[in-house]
């Protein structure tokens, strides 16, 4: 059973600017919730222990608004990158001992969605190194998977949700910087297609449209 977690947290907002100028994308408020705790309190009511959140841009803000996990009676650890970005697989190697060479989930700490993440925790890799989940992709995405008997194929049909299993001998395989990079590399990765909201925070208008959506 999964009990460890990663919150990829460390990203410039450069797109969001001038929402993100003093303060970092995941900071940022959909209703009364950040987007970095919508992210643990999901984690947290599935049963996860222990969460690792990379920072970087403005990090400091996230590592005062989060602390050590207690108030959401859970363990939390940052790992800080400091101000340049060092590419999201990069990210998860420097915080690979966390996990104790068990599977972990990872999520991106800009995406709001309902998903609940239990699946995932239930999940068996098997000989699989990874499980993620997929999207039909959004009008504002180019996709960046087919599936063919939920293995990951190459194509645009779907967008990756920023959500997956993961084993850490996927991130000791290779040396690419960037997840996505490494995803379209490996033959193993299988997934599924998640047909709840989801939605990218990537620009004011879409974080607009999910305040606007919550709201209604």
């Amino acid at each position: 059973m999964v009990t460890k977690a990663m919150i990829l947290a460390s990203g410039r907002g450069e797109r969001m600017m001038p929402l993100t100028r003093d303060l970092p994308k995941p900071m940022l408020k959909i209703g009364n919730v950040t987007l970095i705790e919508d992210k643990i309190i999901k984690l947290a009511e599935i049963g996860i222990q222990d969460i690792v959140i990379n920072t970087g841009y403005l990090g400091e803000y996230i590592k005062d608004h989060v602390g050590d996990g207690s108030k959401f009676g859970i363990n939390i650890a940052i790992s800080d990158e400091g101000d340049q970005p060092i590419g999201t697989a990069e990210g998860v190697r420097r915080a690979l001992s966390h996990f104790d060479n068990k599977n972990f989930i990872l999520v991106n700490a800009d995406i709001w969605t309902n998903y609940s993440f239990i699946d995932l925790k239930r999940f068996d890799l098997k000989e699989s190194l990874g499980h993620i989940i997929l999207t039909q992709k959004p009008d504002y995405h180019n996709g960046d998977f087919d599936l063919s008997d939920n293995t990951l194929q190459t194509g645009n049909s779907f967008t990756y949700t920023g959500i997956g299993l993961y084993s850490t001998m996927l991130f000791s395989k290779y040396d690419d910087k960037d997840l996505g990079i490494i995803l379209k590399k490996e033959k193993s990765i299988t997934a599924d297609v998640y047909s709840g909201m989801w939605n990218d925070i990537g620009t004011p208008e879409r974080l607009k449209n999910a305040r606007d959506e919550i709201s209604l």
